[in-house]
């Protein structure tokens, strides 16, 4: 009867043992599950944080677009746009002092200009974001930063170049005429002037900057407008559906 109960006994005990283990072993892996519940929801927590950290930069970007489309729209219109005709008229063959007197617009074409700059904010705040986050391909966002990059260079480049065609006009006046003082101070009745403007070297430095607004700023311009709308609606579409 004892080696009965010895028996039973330790059979109960290995028994009750194996049940601790097993206990533990469930502890362990409730816990593990835990864990990873825990970091699944921290992840979803990140990856909707960055989301809405891009959402509030796309507005940003969007609100840059927008500035930056009415820049160029008054641009083109009322510096480009009302500009033409003046060039057109000096640089005929028919151009004469009359024509002078009657457009005194005509004395200023290649010593003025009106550069501007693309906002840098939006842009600046997306390229953060995808050099500090692990993100997956986004049409969009790549679209946004490769136009933005390709145009601004271009547009500052051009604006360098017409600023130094300004310069280069400025710095010949100043050099070999001594009259512009006078044209400076709207005095147009020296003899002198009117002799220049009316010169095949004043013609070649009009053509010259005509060349750099018309040829290479304002297709620039153009183009530049129509691929802010094209952005601004896929911008539109993306805030629209998040």
């Amino acid at each position: 009867m004892s080696i009965f109960n010895k028996t039973r006994m330790g059979f109960l005990s290995k028994k009750k043992f194996a049940n601790y283990i097993l206990y533990g072993i469930g502890e362990i892996v409730l816990v593990v599950i835990g864990i990873l519940i825990a970091i699944t929801l921290h992840n979803k927590k990140q990856e909707r944080d960055a989301q809405n950290q891009l959402r509030s930069y796309l507005q940003v970007y969007q609100q840059d677009l927008v500035q930056d489309s009415t820049v160029i729209h008054t641009v083109l219109n009322d510096y480009i746009g009302e500009r033409k005709q003046y060039f057109r008229m000096f640089l005929s063959d028919t151009v004469s002092a009359e024509m002078y007197a009657k457009n005194l617009q005509g004395y200023g074409l290649i010593l003025s200009h009106s550069p501007f700059t693309l906002q840098q904010k939006g842009i600046n705040l997306l390229e953060d974001y995808v050099n500090n986050n692990e993100v997956e391909q986004d049409t969009l966002i790549s679209t946004i930063l490769a136009n933005h990059r390709g145009f601004n260079t271009l547009l500052n480049e051009t604006n360098r170049r017409i600023a130094e065609d300004i310069d280069d006009n400025m710095n010949y006046f100043k050099t070999n005429e001594p009259w512009i003082a006078d044209i400076l101070m709207g005095k147009l009745d020296n003899p002198a002037i009117m002799e220049y403007y009316l010169s095949d070297n004043y013609r070649a430095r009009l053509a010259i900057h005509s060349t750099l607004v018309y040829g290479n700023l304002e297709p620039f311009l153009k183009g530049l407008q129509d691929t802010n709308r094209e952005i601004l609606k896929e911008i539109n579409n993306r805030l629209g559906k998040d």
